[in-house]
């Protein structure tokens, strides 16, 4: 007998909507970002891997969005039997840069038959009413979203990872962007220096009340040549152990309105780069005990409100 779904998850969610298996084809699309051209700051966030941001599939801004494409597609069709695909600029800030070439590369992603979304991931601080202008566009034949790096609601933690923005420009993006009614996927750093239970579980229950589509929960992880890792590197970096990352993440689902889609519960950290922890190479089985643990205790996705 099947397992009861004790979240909402965003593959089911797909499903239902297009009746076909649906996957999303991470792109990269060569873009930069304000954090490390000398617009807000040079360095990024203390996280941030310099040589792909939080995207390095399907060959790398190297390649032409039309081959990541291509490769992207077959490899899901062979993989998971894939019918139709959302093209998800995934690396760095996929909103910074002329419209006229964020146009011209959107366009190219969404060429091909099969593609039934858009799905951009960008920063709070990165939206003008330009380029809002332009994803709205998009709404008519696609289904469309942005991923927001919100990463925390504590104004203190965004300062101390270097983010570059505060509160509010998540808040004033969050707002601009139902005002166009463009779905929207609040990406969420678990973990992170500084804070505890009750700073992630405010940071749930704002992005909740703020109404946004979907969330994304991330393990803060290091990568080879990040910020991060040197701080790691001389012992000043304290990082969530496997119990207590699925625990938080259980707490904070039963916190999040079960209206919120889940489209990730831990990060996709590529082995290539990853300096620690060693726990995240596992993540199917990260989620097969998150799953499991709902299961045992009897609780789900908005249990506890």
């Amino acid at each position: 007998m099947p397992k009861e779904r004790r979240y909402t998850r965003f593959s089911e969610h797909l499903r239902q909507r297009f009746g076909c298996r649906v996957y999303k084809i991470a792109l990269d699309a060569g873009l930069s970002c304000p954090n490390r051209d000398g617009t807000v700051g040079d360095d990024g966030c203390l996280f941030c891997d310099p040589a792909g941001g939080s995207g390095r599939k399907n060959g790398g801004a190297t390649v032409p969005i039309t081959e990541q494409m291509r490769t992207g597609m077959e490899g899901l069709r062979k993989r998971y039997r894939a019918e139709r695909f959302i093209a998800y600029f995934q690396a760095f800030t996929n909103t910074y840069g002329p419209t006229a070439r964020l146009k011209a590369l959107y366009d190219e992603a969404v060429a091909f038959e099969d593609v039934v979304g858009l799905s951009i991931a960008t920063r709070p601080d990165c939206l003008s009413g330009e380029v809002l202008d332009l994803i709205q566009a998009y709404k008519k034949d696609l289904y469309t979203w942005v991923e927001l790096g919100v990463q925390s609601m504590r104004e203190e933690t965004l300062q101390t990872i270097a983010r570059g923005h505060g509160v509010e420009a998540t808040v004033r993006a969050v707002r601009a962007l139902k005002q166009r009614d463009i779905h929207i996927c609040a990406h969420l750093i678990l973990g992170l220096p500084g804070e505890d239970l009750a700073d992630m579980t405010e940071t749930v229950r704002t992005v909740s009340e703020l109404g946004v589509d979907a969330v994304k929960f991330h393990m803060l992880y290091v990568t080879r040549d990040s910020r991060l890792a040197r701080v790691h590197g001389q012992g000043a970096l304290q990082l969530m152990r496997r119990e207590e990352y699925i625990r938080t993440v259980i707490h904070l689902l039963e916190r999040l309105n079960p209206g919120i889609l889940v489209q990730r519960l831990v990060s996709e950290a590529h082995r290539d780069i990853l300096v620690a922890p060693e726990w995240l190479k596992d993540k199917s089985a990260i989620i097969r005990e998150i799953e499991d643990t709902l299961e045992s205790r009897s609780t789900r996705q908005g249990a506890a409100l």
